[in-house]
């Protein structure tokens, strides 16, 4: 037997291939975790390099739209505060692309919006100004700027980072478009309202100064109308001439109604009409009312009265040409449609206000018409048959010069029957202040009216023989002037006691003639004659030196009052 066969080196032997064998399965083992350990670390960095890829684009993005929010909230400040220009929307283009993602930037701005700018393109001159697609070509982002539908420019922007997530992007240059539309589509509506409200004050104007002619160009001449038939009635005539003086007057009020109902109707609705309040008389009122309409009355066989109560204040504050506009027109049509019966006028004062009722026993109006009765150019009969002329203006004016009083109008009518308007018109009781009575001034002047030194400053020839023939029925004899050069000229020869000036003039106005004479001292009355009627022509009579106006058509008991006012 061999010396290695022995049992203790085969135990030996099976005890070292166990360990060649555990060494192996160990060597193995190892060579097993090792290459699971290095798998992981490769995974690990990848990871980490993923991670650290992620970061740097979030904090790209995070700078990104930092910059973008600072840029918005800067500049919506500053849209809001100044009108955009050419310096401003080059600033913004220039500070979108100072952005670290934003390497070039072209803002386009339709020339059709008439912005006022110089140029129609801002931000990189180099890119060409073609018109993309809208969106995303290569690295450039294409916005069409729009509201409505309606095209305003275009926005473009090129990124410079390649592999950036391109729609958060453009989620953020979407917010800069729509903050350039609102300021664009702002200033675009800023401006347009300007060029309108431009046109409209253009027309405004123009309405003025047209409604300023025309008023001057009718009154002017029935001024003349007028006067000469007033003056004529007064002298020596056959009974066929007094008839025809009676048309010629009556036809030349009518006209004076319907040219009064046209102009206040257009100045009402041009926004151009204003109130005149002044203190007047409340038996002034009632005394006109009766002189106009009583022989009218008469003449139709018709019962007329004005009834009034104690509880009325004699002296009132409000536009009175305008409350005996109201009357007349309303008496006047009473009277018109009446044939047969009575017009009863009554007048009472409740808590400031004037009450007031117009009751006729006429023809009366039906219901279907009753609503429309207020409207303009409107008549109960509008055929070609019908017995009644006229605008249909009257009461529509009616109805506008209460309300502006503050005042309001109702209509009771029944077909047949006959019609009451009533209502109320706001106005201010006035303690009465002391005045000297009609009849003590009226002596005064006559006694004074030899001594009066008067001169009347009118450019038309007719309007000159008027005024001085009413002052002849005073025994007034007046010196003339035609224009403010001879006014001057005729007040430094002469000491005039009052002075009656026409506004429209040639060579010098009335207003410079009225500036003039105060400044050389001329401190007697100054009255203006105009055939102006609003308010602002009113004032620029008083602000250039007037003391008072009268205004044209005038009677001869008109100009009576004036003298009666400034001489006494």
């Amino acid at each position: 037997m061999s010396s290695n066969d022995t049992p203790a080196n085969k135990a030996l032997l099976r005890k070292m291939a166990r360990e060649v064998a555990s060494r192996k399965q160990a060597e193995e083992l190892l060579e097993q975790k090792s290459l699971a350990l290095f798998e992981a670390n490769q995974k690990l960095e990848l990871a980490i390099a993923q991670l650290e890829k992620s970061s740097a684009e979030n904090l790209i993005k995070l700078e990104f739209q930092q910059q973008i929010d600072a840029l918005l909230i800067h500049f919506g400040r500053v849209f809001l505060n100044k009108n955009l220009d050419d310096i401003l929307l080059d600033n913004f283009a220039q500070k979108l692309t100072q952005n670290s993602l934003i390497s070039r930037c072209n803002l386009n701005i339709h020339p059709s919006l008439a912005l006022g700018l110089s140029n129609q393109y801002f931000g990189n001159e180099n890119w060409d100004n073609q018109e993309p697609q809208p969106g995303w070509k290569d690295r450039t982002l294409h916005i069409p700027l729009t509201i409505n539908s309606e095209k305003l420019g275009n926005l473009r922007i090129e990124v410079s980072n390649h592999d950036l997530d391109l729609q958060f992007v453009e989620r953020a240059i979407l917010l800069v478009a729509e903050l350039l539309c609102g300021a664009i589509n702002r200033q675009h509506i800023i401006l347009r309202n300007i060029e309108s409200r431009k046109i409209a004050e253009e027309s405004e104007r123009s309405t003025r100064d047209f409604l300023a002619m025309i008023n001057h160009e009718l009154r002017t001449p029935l001024n003349g109308l007028l006067g000469s038939s007033e003056l004529l009635g007064e002298t020596s005539l056959t009974h066929e001439q007094e008839v025809l003086v009676s048309n010629l007057s009556q036809s030349g009020e009518l006209l004076r109604t319907i040219i009064n109902d046209l102009l206040d109707f257009s100045k009402i609705n041009s926004g151009m009409f204003e109130l005149i309040p002044s203190e007047f008389e409340f038996k002034s009122l009632l005394s006109t009312l009766n002189s106009i309409f009583e022989h009218k009355a008469q003449e139709k066989a018709l019962l007329f009265n004005i009834s009034t109560t104690e509880s009325v204040p004699p002296t009132l504050e409000g536009d009175l040409e305008r409350i005996t506009q109201v009357f007349v027109n309303l008496i006047g049509n009473a009277i018109k449609f009446t044939d047969q019966g009575s017009v009863m006028v009554s007048l009472d004062w409740q808590s400031e206000y004037l009450t007031f009722s117009v009751k006729d026993t006429g023809i009366g109006i039906n219901e279907e018409s009753q609503s429309k009765l207020f409207q303009p150019f409107t008549q109960a009969d509008r055929s070609s048959k019908r017995n009644y002329e006229g605008t249909g203006l009257g009461l529509a004016i009616c109805q506008q010069l209460i309300q502006l009083m503050g005042g309001e109008i109702k209509l009771q009518s029944q077909q047949g029957v006959g019609t009451e308007f009533s209502g109320t018109i706001p106005l201010k009781a006035v303690k009465q202040s002391e005045k000297i009575s009609d009849s003590s001034a009226k002596n005064k002047v006559l006694s004074l009216s030899e001594d009066l030194a008067i001169l009347v400053v009118d450019d038309i020839r007719m309007n000159q023989v008027i005024i001085r023939e009413m002052l002849n029925k005073l025994n007034i004899s007046a010196d003339i002037a035609a224009n403010g050069i001879e006014a001057l000229q005729a007040a430094d020869a002469r000491d005039y006691d009052l002075i009656f000036m026409d506004c429209r003039m040639p060579e010098m106005d009335g207003f410079e003639a009225t500036v003039e004479l105060r400044n050389r001292q001329f401190t007697n009355p100054v009255i203006a004659l105009t055939a102006g009627t609003t308010l602002s022509e009113r004032e620029k009579c008083i602000e250039c030196g007037m003391d008072d106006i009268l205004t044209k058509p005038y009677t001869a008991d008109d100009l009576k009052s004036v003298l009666l006012k400034w001489s006494a």
